[in-house]
């Protein structure tokens, strides 16, 4: 008698230690976690000073003016709208800008003629006039480093190329992703490099100017399941009568006429999202992979509604039902999965 008792407690504690260890609960036993951004509810937010409209999702918070400073600028008008939870999920969208030199030399005769501290002593130098370039340029400011362009989507009407790329912010240490897009152009000014020597030619230090500026980001592993929100918030942007008035106004003062039109992603945004939804994307699903791989994870679909959804490593070894099944297809990594499976 008391070996059977010794050996029903040592079964009672070695399933009790297998069951730690992740072995599957009863049968049927599967708890399904949502995806946040398959659930996102949407709110409208009006801007206090009456200027623009924006839907964003419940929670989130918007910011106006020069991302770096904070402050209103109606020609350098930008909107930021983020998640406080999770700031790598973001848009940004700038209406123009006039941020960078184009080579150190020209910085430096800024810094040499006015002064260390002055406004364009302080610009970053935009190496190359494109979007990557750009951007790339603009790390420090915004708030990342290590800006690496992942694929090139073509270039928008307004000449602008848009680019998928990976950086890490600045404050989390996290890899993001985004899909960026900018229109660069070139000021020209030239000056003597040395008006004591006549021979030593003409050096350009101009300002370079940006136009309708974008970037969608959130971290690496999760860019394709917050990327269709981030692109419903940009859509929904709507400036009032009241915005493009004073604005008017402010370029008539700036420039001496009323007659510049202002430029908004309204003429860009369907050819944004219609090259990122055809890009060649085999980058995207060996990453995805990757991250299912590193986070424990793999991909199943649901027989009945088509949705995928990420399974904890070993789901489909202990499934032995038939409403989800594995999915490898590329699908399964470029379309945002709804939820999250637990079973252990």
């Amino acid at each position: 008698m008391k070996i059977k008792v010794v050996s029903l407690a040592v079964a009672v504690v070695l399933a009790s230690c297998l069951t730690g260890y992740g072995f599957p609960p009863k049968k049927g036993a599967i708890r399904i976690r949502p995806s946040a951004a398959r659930n996102v509810k949407f709110v409208k937010y009006s801007d206090p000073s009456g200027f623009f409209t924006v839907n964003i999702p419940n929670g989130w918070r918007v910011r106006t003016g020069l991302k770096a400073t904070g402050k209103v600028d109606l020609i350098s008008y930008a909107i930021t709208v983020y998640d406080p939870a999770r700031p790598e999920r973001e848009l940004y969208f700038c209406l123009n800008n006039a941020i960078g030199l184009k080579s150190q030399e020209a910085r430096n005769w800024h810094i040499k003629n006015y002064g260390p501290n002055s406004l364009f002593a302080k610009m970053p130098v935009v190496r190359e006039p494109t979007t990557a370039g750009f951007f790339a340029a603009m790390g420090p400011i915004m708030g990342y480093r290590q800006f690496e362009v992942l694929e090139r989507l073509g270039k928008t009407p307004l000449g602008g190329e848009v680019v998928v790329a990976q950086c890490t912010s600045a404050s989390s240490g996290r890899q993001m992703q985004g899909l960026y897009h900018a229109v660069v152009k070139g000021m020209t000014q030239m000056v003597s490099r040395n008006v004591f020597k006549p021979g030593a030619g003409q050096l350009d230090v101009g300002v370079m100017t940006e136009f309708s500026i974008i970037s969608e980001t959130a971290l690496k592993e999760e860019f394709v399941e917050w990327q269709p929100v981030l692109d419903r918030c940009l859509s929904s942007i709507a400036f009032t009568q009241a915005f493009h008035r004073q604005r008017r106004a402010a370029w008539a003062q700036l420039m001496g006429t009323s007659a510049y039109i202002m430029q908004t992603a309204d003429s860009i945004r369907g050819m944004i999202m219609d090259s990122y939804r055809r890009r060649n994307a085999t980058y995207d699903v060996l990453s995805q992979k990757r991250s299912d791989a590193t986070l424990g994870y793999e991909r199943v679909q649901d027989t009945e509604t088509g949705e995928y959804y990420r399974a904890e490593n070993g789901f489909t070894d202990w499934y032995d039902g038939t409403r989800y099944k594995p999915a490898t297809d590329r699908a399964a990594y470029l379309t945002p999965v709804s939820g999250y499976i637990n079973w252990k």
